[in-house]
């Protein structure tokens, strides 16, 4: 009998595009575990595309435009990909609980960066931001980011394009793999090493 052989990359492209019954008979054939989801393996907006069955450039770039809001929307683009690809395990854009989850950033002021030390700061991934969104007072800035206030008597996440997750790990997850990718759909750029 002959053996056939298929990339994965491929039967998993053409499973997440498939129908229940396309999909039981690719698990029979290849064993379940060659579909399980694992979201990590979602390391570019590339990857994402592929899980998705979807081609790379739907987004047309309009020479016309403002070059700045063009990369933002590309960002924000490519961020809404991912986190659907992200999410197609379960299909929606909440946990079980009805949650959703998001990357959240805390903003540092220059002064709390200094009193870390830059090896505290690498060693945590944080990063000095050339520009602001928006910033209004000490307590906000236009990112979404976490956020005290009446002394730190309560903390919430807000301002910012909601990207929404279906679990915690994958908003925390979105947040380090795709930080530039976030910055940018936000305008705003950070001093990376």
């Amino acid at each position: 009998m002959e053996n056939l052989t298929v990339k994965k990359a491929d039967a998993v492209k053409h499973y997440s595009a498939a129908s229940d019954e396309t999909k039981e008979v690719l698990r029979e054939l290849f064993g379940a575990d060659a579909f399980k989801f694992d979201y990590t393996s979602i390391k570019t907006y590339a990857d994402a595309c592929n899980l998705l069955g979807m081609p790379e450039h739907l987004m047309g770039c309009d020479q016309r435009g403002i070059m700045e809001f063009q990369g933002m929307a590309s960002a924000m683009y490519k961020l809404l990909v991912i986190c659907k690809a992200m999410n197609s395990d379960t299909g929606s854009y909440y946990g079980e609980d009805g949650w959703g989850y998001y990357p959240v950033f805390v903003l540092y002021s220059k002064e709390e960066m200094a009193e870390m030390g830059e090896a505290k700061c690498k060693e945590r991934g944080i990063h000095q931001l050339l520009a602001a969104a928006s910033a209004p007072n000490a307590e906000h800035a236009g990112v979404r980011c976490a956020s005290t206030n009446n002394r730190g008597a309560n903390t919430f996440a807000d301002f910012g394009f909601p990207l929404c997750l279906n679990s915690e790990e994958k908003a925390e997850y979105v947040g380090k793999q795709f930080f530039e990718l976030c910055c940018a759909c936000y305008g705003v750029t950070p001093k990376m090493d």
